[in-house]
């Protein structure tokens, strides 16, 4: 028998080396492995020398070659213990023909031959078994020993990663890192806003100042406007200096980036005027087509070129302190949400600026006393276009007119105003041939305390329950923005809360009312925001997974720290159909917890008069009579929806 040392296998789970140590060792050991097949014969040889010539019963002590069939089978595998067994058997019932008087009495050759045949049966089948044990642990160990390698390599791979990761993201976007490592990230021209900050006064501050105050003031200003820049999906592009440079809607595209852009530099202003910073802060936000992607060779980083960059750079450079300059595309965007006022070309600064305004309040004095007249409408749209106010001069000039047509004063001074309009009214940026306009952001407008939607006696009757309402409303409002329902958590709930009121609930539950129509859409963030965003009809696919939001609500709720069950209840059910025909638990009628109902149609209406991505608002009349019609259908609870329809036609306080 022959066999080659690397396909003799090694003792499972037993490191010689690592047991007894030293080369010695290692050495005996190879000694054995390359001479082990001799040493079984050897073993083999003395066992037939000691039974056949020194053992008188033979046949008590024949299962002695067990042993080195077992350690054959171990150490060499089953074809060579097989073929040990086999020369075993052989040299046994050889010797029993040839000196049969050592194993039985004279005569009985054949009972002896017998039992050779049995035992050297079992001697065969103990081989086959105990090798392929051996040859499959074998192979499990070296399987084992094979995967073991594979998880040091994949777990040094992985804290590899782990270790890039990590330096990526302290140094780039989470969502550019990751997206950078997943490869999706690619070079292209795509709509985006860009939004440039910068700090007044910051060199003056840094040269009067120690570098470490410097810094700890800078690293605290960053600090308060990350977060802001996070919670509004913004890509921060670099830091310079003073200055930071982000892009909404890239690299995710979210639809209203715009909106996103404007809510954030709000809510960055806010912040800097809760805390005592040494400077003040200018905005300036433009929207429009760029390039994007990973730019650089060796040194890589997610950046956006091209013209509205620099214009929305350009912004923040004319942009005074505390404020927001936007560009018209951003306008446009952002009109249905957001109060903005026309930036003119000059400001208030010179004294012949404050004599007319001056002269205005006079003529608005003597308006209200005398009423309207052509002539003092011709007078204060004087005064408006000498303070470069022209759309005001116009609109006084067209009211003129139409008190006095045939005034050929008036109608000159009309056509002047329009020929001036762009050359005041518009800005010349540095580095632009066509001056643009600009537009400082005012606030954020609120619906519910527009009377086109709630009556003010409404509103007045309860504002002191809208003062002491405690709710996230960064959290919301971040939600809204996805896709552009602004203030419909907030119209939702104090709605809500004025029809429990009307019905008569207690205040307990009408607070709990309340705070559900607040919080209720929050699990919008789970959509993907294209389908928030769709101006085409859902797939039912699509519709499947926008029911499912309503249960996700719940979920943040509840990460948030809202345990209340009545109000989680709510939240879950506010999308069930009086007539059971809703969603997630298709509860119908009474079953339907109260508060449920009275926030599902509080939240249509605001939705139905509120700027949708996919149409307009719609008139408030055409929206009541739509959810009387619904009603009728068995959509809605009758008394709830009625209570709702008497609350928007009639003064409240009477």
């Amino acid at each position: 028998m022959s066999q080659s040392d690397d396909k003799i296998p090694q003792l499972p789970g037993i490191d010689i080396d690592a047991t007894f140590g030293g080369t010695w060792v290692t050495h005996f050991r190879s000694s054995i492995i390359r001479h082990l097949e001799l040493i079984f014969v050897l073993i083999i040889a003395f066992l037939v020398l000691i039974l056949f010539f020194f053992i008188p019963y033979k046949f008590a002590f024949l299962n002695l070659f067990y042993l080195p069939v077992l350690l054959a089978a171990y150490f060499l595998g089953k074809k060579k213990s097989l073929l040990a067994s086999l020369h075993i058997i052989l040299l046994v019932a050889l010797t029993a023909l040839i000196r049969p008087e050592w194993f039985t009495s004279p005569g009985i050759v054949l009972s002896t031959m017998v039992m050779i045949t049995i035992w050297g049966g079992f001697l065969v089948l103990t081989s086959i078994i105990i090798g392929s044990l051996q040859e499959r642990v074998s192979k499990g160990f070296a399987e084992t020993h094979r995967l073991y390698e594979e998880l040091k390599r994949s777990r040094a791979i992985e804290e590899m990663k782990e270790k890039v990761e990590k330096t990526l993201y302290t140094t780039m976007d989470p969502v550019v890192a990751k997206l950078a490592t997943e490869g999706k990230l690619r070079i292209e021209k795509r709509e985006i806003t860009i939004m440039f900050c910068d700090l007044t006064d910051f060199t003056t501050y840094s040269d009067q100042n120690a570098p470490d105050i410097v810094l700890d003031e800078l690293n605290r200003f960053i600090g308060l406007i990350e977060p802001v820049i996070d919670l509004y999906r913004g890509h921060i592009d670099k830091y310079m200096g003073d200055g930071v440079m982000v892009e909404f809607g890239a690299p995710i595209d979210y639809a209203q980036h715009a909106l996103m852009a404007v809510l954030a530099g709000i809510k960055i202003q806010e912040k800097m005027k809760d805390v005592a910073m040494p400077w003040r802060l200018r905005i300036g936000i433009a929207t429009g087509n760029a390039i994007v992607g990973m730019m650089g060779v060796n040194r890589q980083a997610y950046s956006a070129i091209g013209d509205k960059v620099n214009v929305a750079k350009r912004l923040e450079e004319i942009c005074e302190p505390d404020k927001i300059f936007i560009d018209e595309a951003t306008y446009r965007m952002v009109e249905p949400f957001i109060n903005v006022i026309k930036v003119r070309n000059m400001s208030y600064s010179r004294q012949s600026d404050k004599d007319l305004l001056e002269q205005l309040r006079v003529l608005e004095g003597r308006m209200v006393e005398e009423g309207e007249s052509a002539d003092l409408l011709y007078q204060m749209g004087k005064i408006h276009f000498g303070l470069h106010d022209v759309t005001a001069a116009i609109s006084c000039f067209e009211h003129a007119l139409t008190m006095d047509p045939d005034s050929t004063e008036i109608r000159l001074a009309y056509a002047d105003a329009n020929l001036k309009k762009d050359e005041y009214e518009k800005i010349q940026l540095k580095g632009k041939l066509h001056k643009i306009s600009v537009f400082e952001v005012k606030g954020i407008k609120s619906r519910w305390h527009d009377p086109n939607i709630i009556p003010p006696s409404l509103v007045a009757k309860y504002r002191n329950v809208e003062i002491n309402i405690k709710a996230p409303f960064d959290a919301i409002l971040a939600v809204e923005s996805l896709d552009g329902s602004i203030g419909r958590g907030l119209l939702t709930g104090m709605l809500s809360y004025a029809i429990a009121d009307h019905l008569k609930l207690n205040e307990d539950l009408k607070q709990t009312i309340l705070q559900a129509g607040l919080l209720q859409d929050m699990g919008k963030e789970v959509i993907p925001h294209h389908i928030l965003n769709r101006p085409a009809s859902l797939t039912e696919q699509e519709i499947k997974l926008v029911e499912k939001y309503v249960v996700e609500s719940v979920a943040i709720l509840k990460r948030l720290g809202y345990v209340d069950e009545a109000l989680l209840e709510i939240v879950e059910h506010h999308h069930e159909l009086w007539n059971g025909n809703g969603y997630p638990d298709g509860l119908e009628g009474e079953a339907i917890p109260v508060g449920s109902r009275i926030t599902a149609i509080a939240e249509v209406y605001g939705a139905m008069t509120s700027w949708r991505p996919y149409r307009g608002s719609w008139d408030v009349r055409l929206a009541v009579n739509e959810l009387r019609k619904n009603t009728e259908k068995g959509y809605y609870d009758p008394k709830v929806a009625e209570a709702l329809f008497e609350i928007l036609k009639q003064d409240p306080s009477e």
